[in-house]
């Protein structure tokens, strides 16, 4: 072994004996962050293990100890300064190459070393920031020291170029993505406002309630009162105990403690405990590192030369870490209210949700206290308001697919105008501000909210329509008709007054003038690209029952032929010839007819429009009938005809359940004329003219205006063989008589 050293020394530049204390130094060095980051490991898992309520910040069980931090700050000082020394005698020039290589690889460990060193420092620094509002002054001082150190630590990789573009220092150590930066005040405040949102959004909660407490006493007297103020009292109550409290580790007296320091009695109290909090933090900065307050951040007195805090940088400050901590305690309490607690407000009906919305809103103008907690208050009811109207839509949109499944459901169409109800409601609300009930500007509106609940308004619209046209198909093809004017009366019409309610102001001016930030413009542009949607969505389903109606004819002409296939007498029941047989009485078959087709429409709808079209289409399918058959008449059948056609208005004449005006637009309706006309064509002889009324004869004067209709009603200007088209064609479906074997001689015969 010695003869190899010796071997390998003779290859050594003599002058490397000048850097073995040099070496030695790396190598403490190098052991002494190995051990610190060790320990540092061993207190970062204990504060984590033991710190990972938010409701145990004082770690009882095993507390804090000030001691091990302060030697840690003292170890870590040392090596900022071993850094300092050692550094500098790395960086030697104009040196052998095989002592360069030396220098090198040494500076390359000392960086491993320093690069893991600083990443658990910044980790410590995170954990124990926040902990000096228990622990006081000594632990801030601590962290500051720690601060201060690491910030040296990075300024010496970038003076000695000691760190490098790879971020690998050990195959154990995780990628290190993001650089290392600097500690300074704002990073100390952001590390505390974090830590601190959840314990002040449970404290926020509180303080509502109190507020609470104080409306609810006000409003005792109220008997109009409905239990939503039991669902907001609960909805309040409800983090005070979280699902895991069990599973905590925390003394009844030190929890007794936590709850009579934490609960304020307005949010006025809890305000200026946070802002003393923060001039704590800079009283202390001021004295231990003012180079971490910056050359702005410090001022000498004139008089006294003491260092003061700027008021313009503690104002700015002030205002930097209410607007983090405020931020992030609206984001809290969604999580605290709608998913905190074994029984959360998330899996109460949506209703709850919306009752507490609600009065947050309310209470939100008449709340006395800085912007910056109202809007996590606001963040809170906007919150509260996605959540409503994603359960609330997923409850009564399902609800409404279910019940349409079923065959001849008379609740859904009541179920989709609950939908739109719904979505109506959520989407007005968003169209105010607690500033604005008409006009809001866009960058006060909750796009965010809005913008959800206008594409399931536009999707469920969509459905509803889509349900309408189909099931007034299936109604009308089982010829329940009852049930498809529930539809296009009831149900559409419903949906329609539902719709009408929907406030949606045209912001196109503001987007054109192109002042909105960007998030802003995105947004606005997406909900004016919705709007456009639901309106036409709108405008459709404004043209459903048309629609509707179209297929109703279609299917009442395919329906009537059906029926005249079925129950119209046959062909020689038209041809029969003995005059004796002629009778005033109709077939039996009309009244059968008009009982199966037209009663079901008199009965469920009043629309004298409708019920001329189903009278329309109930002649004209039987004169198809006649005419698609080639049925051919006889005299006396062709009487029958005449005599059948003219029960229509003797039945409509008796029929009980319609009105006096639907029965005279029934009885005016010209293919009962049509009708009549193709009766008398099959009487007249061929040859025989059609006279016409003489229109010179003038009726008397009528006594009165009912006479005067009368009167006119009476007074026919043609005959009813004119409303017939195509007469010819009409005059073939008359029964030529039968020739006889022995002819009658032309003087006894007809010609």
């Amino acid at each position: 072994m010695t003869w190899n050293a010796h071997i390998i020394q003779k290859w050594l530049p003599p002058e490397i004996l000048n850097y073995e204390e040099l070496f030695a130094s790396c190598r403490n060095l190098e052991n002494t962050c190995g051990s610190l980051t060790s320990r540092l490991e061993v207190l970062l898992n204990n504060l984590k293990s033991k710190h990972s309520s938010k409701f145990n910040p004082l770690l009882h069980d095993n507390d804090l100890q000030l001691t091990d931090v302060e030697d840690i700050t003292l170890t870590l000082e040392s090596i900022e300064v071993s850094y300092k020394n050692i550094l500098p005698k790395l960086a030697a020039n104009q040196v052998h190459c095989i002592i360069a290589n030396k220098l090198q690889m040494w500076k390359d460990m000392l960086w491993k070393a320093e690069l893991q060193l600083i990443y658990f420092v910044q980790e410590i620094i995170n954990e124990i920031t926040h902990l000096f509002i228990y622990y006081g002054e000594s632990l801030l001082v601590q962290t500051l020291r720690i601060s201060v150190s690491y910030n040296n630590l990075l300024v010496l990789d970038k003076k000695y170029h000691v760190s490098n573009d790879n971020n690998i220092c050990k195959n154990t150590c995780p990628y290190l993505i993001f650089p290392m930066r600097s500690i300074s005040v704002t990073r100390l405040l952001q590390i505390i406002a974090y830590k601190r949102a959840e314990l002040c959004c449970h404290k926020l909660i509180d303080c509502l309630l109190e507020t609470y407490r104080l409306y609810e006493n006000s409003d005792d007297d109220d008997d109009g009162s409905d239990n939503s103020s039991l669902e907001i009292y609960m909805t309040l109550t409800k983090h005070m105990s979280p699902p895991d409290v069990a599973e905590k580790t925390i003394t009844k007296e030190a929890s007794e403690n936590i709850n009579d320091s934490s609960i304020f009695a307005s949010l006025e109290e809890l305000i200026y405990y946070e802002e003393k909090n923060v001039i704590d933090l800079l009283t202390v900065t001021l004295q231990a590192a003012p180079e971490m307050l910056g050359h702005d951040g410090v001022r000498k007195s004139k008089s006294s030369g003491v260092k003061k805090i700027s008021p313009k940088a503690r104002e700015k400050v002030l205002e930097y870490y209410e607007q983090i901590l405020w931020g992030e305690v609206g984001n809290f309490l969604e999580h605290v209210v709608l998913w905190w607690s074994a029984s959360p407000l998330s899996a109460r009906p949506p209703h709850s949700s919306q009752h507490l919305r609600e009065w947050i809103v309310q209470f939100i103008p008449t709340a006395d206290v800085s912007p910056v907690v109202l809007s996590a208050l606001a963040s809170l009811a906007d919150a509260l308001g996605v959540h409503v109207a994603s359960t609330s839509w997923d409850q009564n949109f399902r609800l409404a697919l279910v019940s349409s499944k079923a065959i001849y459901n008379p609740e859904t169409g009541k179920l989709y105008a609950n939908v739109l109800q719904d979505l109506v409601v959520l989407c007005n609300q968003c169209e105010t501000t607690p500033d604005w009930f008409v006009g809001a500007p866009l960058d006060e509106l909750p796009l965010v909210e809005q913008i959800p609940v206008l594409h399931r308004l536009d999707h469920s619209i969509h459905t509803t329509r889509l349900w309408s046209i189909n099931e007034c198909k299936k109604l009308v093809n089982a010829w329940n008709v009852s049930a498809f004017f529930t539809v296009i009366h009831d149900n559409i019409v419903d949906c329609l007054s539902q719709l009408n309610n929907l406030r949606l102001a045209d912001h196109a001016g503001e987007i054109e003038k192109k002042n909105l930030g960007v998030q802003v413009e995105v947004c606005a542009l997406m909900r004016a690209k919705l709007v456009s949607e639901v309106k036409v969505n709108f405008d459709k389903l404004k043209e459903a029952p048309k629609e509707c109606v179209d297929g109703l004819a279609s299917v009442c002409r395919t329906i009537c032929l059906a029926n005249l296939q079925m129950i119209f007498p046959p062909s020689s029941y038209w041809k029969k010839t003995n005059s004796e047989m002629i009778s005033e009485t109709p077939s039996v078959f009309v009244a059968k007819y008009l009982d199966r087709i037209l009663v079901p429409v008199l009965e469920a709808t009043n629309d004298h429009q409708i019920a001329n079209m189903i009278l329309t289409l109930i002649c004209e399918s039987w004169l198809d009938h006649i005419y698609l058959n080639k049925i051919k008449f006889s005299h006396c059948g062709a009487y029958q005809l005449l005599c059948d056609f003219g029960y229509i208005l003797v039945w409509l004449s008796e029929y009980p359940t319609i009105t006096a005006t639907m029965r005279k637009k029934l009885m005016k309706n010209e293919v009962l004329k049509r009708c009549e006309g193709v009766g008398r064509l099959l009487l007249r002889r061929p040859g025989e003219r059609i006279k016409m009324t003489d229109k010179s004869k003038k009726p008397s004067p009528p006594k009165d205006v009912e006479d005067s209709q009368e009167e006119e009603e009476k007074g026919e200007l043609m005959p009813a063989e004119m409303y017939v088209p195509n007469q010819e064609q009409w005059l073939e479906l008359r029964a030529l008589k039968k020739k006889t074997t022995f002819p009658m001689p032309i003087c006894c015969g007809q010609p």
